[in-house]
């Protein structure tokens, strides 16, 4: 089959979590014969043709200085391009994902017979921050993408399934649940970096509620003195964050890091005592089972898929959404308590060699393709 990704970034240039899954995706896919273009917006420094392990990755529209951080113009460019690719080009199916892109390849789509696959990481219209950081309008158009007739819809977790059908009435026939997956063979050949350090890896946005582990790392702080806080991202928060840690007097012992190889991420996540994820809004939280690939366990506020992934006291421990008191409690007995740590670190990566794969995902994912495919051809 000949593929079309259409994403607003790729990997390397922007590790995000569904950057990362069609990459993973894709290279697989091209291992067993198939033709995969990727289609993303343009970067300072980036060439517009890029080959990455046999993707063809074209970067089209407006030219971003900094990933993610965009104006709403530049994703109206990039909707303008996205459309006029696909009018330009011949796929056998499109698979684009939320939410800039949506509009634009099902419209092209349409126009040229190609069926089309919509992947939906989450929904989040009572939540404010969005890709637009607009929570009124970015509620409208989402109510609007999430009711177009795809020819498919594939989400990464049983609770964006749910949201879905309950809050915008699509139909459980055309969902699929393809969750994220890890690679193992990257991991286990990663060392793990040095120090005694928590870690939050995700993008530095309203709604990751980096500030309420800054605070609980303050309060730790003093029963801790060696212990170090990494954040890995980068996004609209982190003028501020860093603001909170001057004013907090703690900056010599906070890191903030962007712009690293993947690798390099998962280095750091490796050498981690508890990965913090204290996140409002996820639709499956890969950072999650990557940390629990690396046998390092989590502690998560429970909202959306991050459910689907940690098991509470077994791989990680969840705690109710903002309540701050929870998150440092549990922080705390994973430091305290070596034996926790270990098992549940243990616990972690036997669930991810059991349910999260990337192999046996693309397997279901390849089929999905398929049929659709052969169903808009007949």
């Amino acid at each position: 089959m000949r593929i079309l990704i259409v994403s607003d970034f790729f990997v390397p240039h922007y590790n995000g979590g569904g950057e990362r899954r069609y990459f993973e995706i894709a290279r697989r896919l091209v291992r067993r014969g198939h033709e995969v273009d990727v289609i993303s917006m343009r970067i300072h420094g980036v060439p517009d043709h890029e080959e990455i392990e046999g993707i063809h990755v074209h970067h089209v529209g407006p030219r971003i200085r900094k990933p993610p951080i965009r104006k709403p113009l530049d994703f109206m460019r990039f909707m303008l391009a996205v459309f006029l690719w696909i009018c330009r080009n011949d796929y056998d199916i499109i698979d684009a994902q939320t939410y800039s892109p949506l509009l634009p390849s099902l419209l092209a789509a349409r126009l040229r017979g190609i069926p089309m696959v919509a992947t939906i990481h989450d929904v989040s219209s009572s939540n404010g921050d969005q890709w637009l950081q607009s929570s009124g309008l970015a509620s409208i158009l989402e109510r609007i993408l999430m009711r177009l007739p795809y020819d498919g819809v594939i989400t990464v977790s049983r609770s964006t399934a749910s949201a879905l059908m309950e809050l915008y009435g699509r139909s459980p026939e055309g969902i699929h649940i393809i969750p994220n997956g890890v690679d193992l063979e990257l991991i286990d050949s990663t060392l793990p970096a040095t120090g005694d350090y928590i870690i939050f890896v995700g993008r530095l946005a309203p709604h990751k509620h980096v500030d309420h582990l800054i605070e609980v790392f303050r309060s730790l702080s003093s029963d801790f003195p060696g212990l170090k806080l990494e954040i890995i991202g980068d996004g609209v928060e982190r003028t501020r964050l860093k603001g909170m840690v001057d004013e907090y007097g703690i900056g010599a012992r906070v890191s903030f890091h962007h712009s690293l190889s993947y690798r390099e991420v998962i280095s750091l996540i490796k050498g981690a005592k508890v990965l913090v994820l204290p996140s409002t809004r996820e639709g499956f939280g890969m950072v999650l089972a990557e940390a629990n690939a690396c046998s390092v366990p989590v502690v998560a506020y429970r909202s959306g898929g991050v459910v689907e992934v940690i098991n509470d006291g077994e791989n990680g421990f969840l705690v109710e959404p903002c309540d701050r008191d929870s998150l440092k409690e549990k922080i705390r007995l994973i430091l305290k308590n070596d034996d926790i740590r270990v098992n549940m670190g243990k616990k972690g990566r036997e669930r991810i060699e059991k349910y999260f794969l990337w192999d046996i995902l693309v397997n279901s994912l390849e089929n999905i393709y398929k049929n659709l495919a052969n169903k808009i051809t007949k």
